[in-house]
């Protein structure tokens, strides 16, 4: 354990070791001998109890933050939890799968549209879900699944973790911290009663965290599905988010996990990315993008997706566009920023297995009326068709030095 834990930590110095001289990773680097073989030690023996978490205020969210010490500790003990998940956990609760979830559940929603061509559609997502669930519940939750004294009580140190803000300290009695090492395992454990109601339907149920996708052939199988999740999500005093959960016919197409599925008919939706035929980017951005990258107008060359074609919902290329708007705004350098989003492009065109790395920059383009973006994709999709024209997304990804050259 000592040895992961080093490799842990060795991945987080290495990400902020541009920080502040006075930055508490520096000193942990320096006595990495001392607390991290004592961490270890109090984890074998069941005594481990975090620092308090801090809380942190930004203008969009309140985050409560682990120390980095505890970030490395949970993370061990989620490496000797996780075996355990086959034997505990729902399969149907794809979070659990790592980075490779979004993957796994988005190749079996085409595979069920395509095969069983379901007529209706549960979407929900649940109201501040991490925020409300209850300690007592989740505790007995993990008693219930855990035997071994030294896990049970270590995990429930970790879950009534006190909270220090600039009031003094708080000890809430429900709510888990959002981005902590085991808060996707505390996730499972709570709503394991609703992943197992649906496990004797005859319906397809994906969950991803609190994001849950059912679809339902007949509009019974809707009635009874809608009713018992309503009962379970009542049992574990949650609820539903009313503007981002939809009840209906599939006819419309839907939305889940940052991909977009056309329905049935003609969409009149503008959050469906659709394509023109054939769309430039006006003269003066085309000419700006031009100059800046050496290259020559792009015309952007779409054909208008059919029934079997899953296309980028907006919310997914927004925040892209955002993303590289806050980057450029803190001074990051251009190489980085070229890197982020060849990245984030190839992380999409590997989870659909659909898309084309130059179809879903044409598809950025296509929507993004901010310049240093635009800019950014423009160069990029440039250099993929000069270089490579357009080719299969495994032979542009493949292609030695690509990344390089761009």
């Amino acid at each position: 354990m000592v040895n992961i834990g080093r490799k842990l930590f060795a991945k987080i110095h290495k990400q902020k070791h541009h920080a502040n001289p006075n930055h508490d990773v520096h000193f942990m680097a320096r006595e990495i001998d001392d607390w991290l073989v004592r961490g270890v030690e109090s984890m074998v023996n069941g005594s481990y109890t975090p620092r308090h978490l801090k809380r942190h205020y930004f203008p969009d969210e309140m985050v409560d933050q682990l120390h980095l010490s505890d970030r490395i500790f949970q993370n061990i003990l989620l490496k000797q939890i996780k075996p355990t998940f086959p034997y505990v956990m729902n399969p149907n609760c794809y979070h659990l799968h790592g980075p490779s979830g979004v993957r796994l559940a988005t190749r079996r929603i085409r595979q069920v549209l395509l095969e069983k061509k379901p007529q209706y559609i549960i979407r929900a997502d649940i109201k501040s879900f991490y925020k409300s669930i209850p300690h007592h519940q989740l505790i007995q939750d993990i008693k219930k699944h855990y035997n071994d004294l030294n896990v049970q009580s270590m995990l429930e140190q970790i879950i009534i973790n006190p909270i220090e803000t600039p009031r003094g300290y708080k000890n809430p009695d429900q709510g888990i911290a959002l981005r902590g090492p085991l808060s996707q395992f505390f996730s499972g454990i709570y709503l394991k009663p609703l992943d197992d109601a649906f496990n004797s339907m005859d319906v397809t149920y994906i969950r991803y965290q609190d994001d849950i996708l059912i679809l339902c052939q007949t509009s019974r199988q809707l009635n009874r599905c809608k009713q018992r999740m309503m009962e379970v999500l009542h049992e574990r005093r949650l609820s539903l988010s009313r503007k981002k959960t939809r009840i209906g016919n599939i006819e419309k197409g839907f939305h889940f996990l940052g991909i977009h599925y056309p329905g049935t008919q003609t969409q009149d939706n503008t959050h469906v990315i659709q394509a023109n035929d054939r769309a430039v980017i006006p003269a003066g951005t085309a000419q700006n993008l031009t100059s800046l990258w050496g290259g020559t107008e792009i015309a952007i060359n779409h054909q208008t997706p059919g029934l079997d074609t899953i296309v980028p919902h907006a919310r997914t290329l927004r925040k892209a566009r955002e993303q590289i708007n806050l980057m450029v705004k803190d001074g990051v350098s251009p190489k980085k920023i070229r890197r982020y989003l060849h990245l984030w492009v190839m992380w999409w065109v590997r989870t659909t297995e659909s898309w084309q790395y130059q179809e879903l920059l044409e598809w950025f383009l296509n929507v993004c009326w901010d310049f240093s973006p635009a800019a950014y994709a423009a160069g990029l999709l440039t250099h993929a068709i000069k270089k490579y024209g357009y080719q299969s997304q495994a032979q542009v990804l493949s292609a030695p030095g690509f990344y390089a050259t761009a």
